[in-house]
């Protein structure tokens, strides 16, 4: 077996071992897919010069398409706020084209820039997820007046654009910035936080995948790839999209804090080696 299928055959599995632990734990699918395409693009020899925006566009592809199918189910249950997805997801789309012209396709945003980027915003998950009380409060607030109110157009404003920022940045979809924005300063019930969050994901990594695919048009990248978006990325996220659902099913059979610290710690383990690898380990 070539060193080439073997990479394939392993990123299917990782695809399958990805979407169960995003659906167990409730973690956005980017926070996964990024590190597992960063480690599979550089063992396959993708040159440094592409390598980071390579792993952000294709990390997006992965998370549009998990985001469309929990968006679906979230919008058939009624939890997601159309309005509110519409107004946060366009200014998200206008900070993802300006975080990747003027941020992540230039040449200072080397492979260990990114590495230490993407552990900050991981450890950071960890400990939103760490320091999360069971059963907390949801807002109390009704999701119409959060929705329309004139006053909340900059807390809008500025949700959209650090989502948007960090969404492409680091390849993932900007739930980590979205829900808590959404519960905290909006006040929405935590449901419809979750269901809106997947449905404005869906509008930010579609416009990641778009502008990194324009953006590399004249790059120097892998023949499955147009422009920064790399076609072998569907081996990680259509397995994905299957184990999802054991994932949520596996969930509600055991104690899912015990399974969220098991998952804390693999993901500071993770963190930690793309922070040794930045720092030349």
């Amino acid at each position: 077996m070539g060193l080439g299928v073997l990479l394939l055959l392993l990123l299917l599995l990782a695809g399958l071992a990805a979407g169960f632990v995003a659906g167990l734990v409730g973690v956005g699918g980017g926070i996964i897919f990024a590190p597992v395409l960063f480690f599979y693009f550089r063992a396959a020899g993708v040159s440094a010069a592409v390598l980071t925006p390579l792993t952000l566009g294709s990390s997006l592809l992965c998370t549009l398409l998990v985001a469309l199918a929990s968006a679906y189910f979230q919008h058939r249950r009624g939890a997601v706020l159309v309005r509110l997805m519409g107004i946060v997801g366009l200014c998200s789309a206008l900070a993802v084209y300006g975080t990747t012209r003027f941020v992540t396709t230039q040449p200072w945003y080397t492979p260990e820039v990114f590495q230490v980027i993407f552990s900050i915003v991981l450890l950071t998950v960890v400990a939103r997820m760490l320091l999360k009380q069971p059963g907390g409060a949801s807002g109390t607030a009704g999701p119409a007046s959060a929705d329309a109110s004139p006053h909340s157009l900059a807390v809008l404003f500025g949700t959209g654009t650090a989502a948007g920022a960090v969404s492409s940045a680091v390849g993932v979809g900007g739930g980590v910035v979205l829900v808590p924005a959404y519960t905290t300063f909006l006040r929405i019930p935590i449901h419809k936080a979750v269901g809106t969050s997947s449905a404005t994901i869906v509008l930010i990594s579609l416009a990641g995948v778009l502008t990194y695919s324009l953006h590399g048009g004249a790059a120097d990248v892998p023949a499955t790839a147009l422009g920064y978006v790399d076609a072998r990325a569907l081996l990680l996220c259509l397995p994905a999209l299957l184990t999802a659902r054991w994932g949520v099913q596996a969930a509600h059979a055991f104690n899912v804090r015990t399974l969220q610290t098991a998952f804390a710690l693999v993901a500071v383990l993770v963190a930690g080696r793309l922070l040794w690898g930045a720092l030349g380990g």
